[in-house]
């Protein structure tokens, strides 16, 4: 099963262009909650653990203030972080003096697929919702949904009698923001105005923004997002983490010796990130057309507008 760490890796490798962080493991005994202060680290009296720097433990960051042998007093949940309440086990690999933190990347990660979602990216996740017809009702509330769920309806059917694989689309109906939540829960109400069968099943399918990665442990195919655009959301978070601090291969400290002015020119930096930028537009283009092809929109199918009427206009 691919989890969100494939992301974060995927985004910090390309940040630190190969270069490799000091890493060590947590020994026993490992901090169980969120308020222990003293963690047992494998050769931390011979790395660069000392008093003033600061290591991350899975998500959390955490501020060193001194160092005896192995053991390391930290001050929790230091830079933005959380303190994990269920703390960190043995073995969680330390990263002594992050460049880019993790829960920084999640949070780039979590930007990015919001982006991905937009309307002007042309990226969605489908989904459907249903409810029984009843002639005598004007507006059916989506209930289970909020607003910010339902981006927008691509289709509506209803099950015909008679014909289980048949689905007619309903002529025509309209989406309803901002209703009374006392009446319509979601605080939508999808009024029809085309017919359907009384007692029948009428399905809604909804294009939706993608979910959001809470740990490295967030399931992919729990976000929505295709598994062919799975490269999308390192690459947006990259760029995004480049517009704070550049890409480790321009840091000086990369360097053994002293770095020439002309080794690293003016722009080079920009030109890492338009090298990214030039890469996700063109993979956004191609995922954005694949599902254009899947879900190509007909007006017909499609409609948001109540029937014409006698006059030859669209009635209010």
């Amino acid at each position: 099963m691919t989890t969100a760490q494939i992301w974060i890796d995927e985004t910090r490798d390309m940040l630190l262009s190969g270069y490799v962080e000091e890493l060590l493991l947590v020994s026993a005994p490992a901090v169980t909650n969120d308020t222990g202060t003293a963690f047992t680290i494998s050769e931390a009296a011979n790395s660069g653990i000392v008093k003033g720097v600061i290591i991350e433990i899975n998500e959390e960051l955490m501020y060193v203030t001194s160092v005896d042998g192995t053991t390391v007093n930290v001050l929790r949940g230091y830079g933005g972080s959380t303190a994990s309440a269920t703390g960190h086990a043995v073995n969680s690999i330390v990263r002594v003096s992050p460049k880019f933190p993790t829960h920084r990347i999640i949070d780039a990660l979590n930007h990015d697929l919001r982006d991905l979602s937009a309307p002007n990216s042309g990226l969605f996740q489908m989904k459907t919702t249903s409810f029984t017809y009843n002639a005598p009702v004007d507006g059916y509330d989506l209930a289970g949904l909020t607003n910010e769920d339902v981006q927008s309806i691509y289709s509506v059917t209803y099950a015909e009698i008679g014909v289980e694989a048949r689905e007619p689309a309903v002529s025509s109906w309209k989406l309803k923001r901002n209703r009374d939540t006392a009446t319509f829960s979601s605080g939508m109400a999808l009024i029809l105005y085309g017919a359907a069968w009384p007692g029948k099943k009428v399905t809604v399918l909804y294009k939706s923004p993608f979910g959001s990665v809470t740990d490295g442990t967030t399931t992919l195919s729990s976000i929505g997002i295709s598994s062919t655009a799975y490269d999308l959301p390192p690459l947006g978070a990259a760029m995004a983490l480049m517009t704070t601090r550049p890409i480790r291969r321009e840091f000086l400290d990369a360097e053994g010796t002293s770095r020439m002015a002309e080794e690293v020119p003016p722009g080079a930096i920009s030109a890492s990130f338009r090298d990214l930028m030039g890469r996700r537009r063109a993979r956004l283009e191609a995922e954005s057309a694949r599902l254009a092809a899947m879900y190509p929109q007909n007006l017909k199918d499609n409609s948001s507008s109540r029937p014409v009427g006698n006059w030859g206009r669209y009635w209010s």
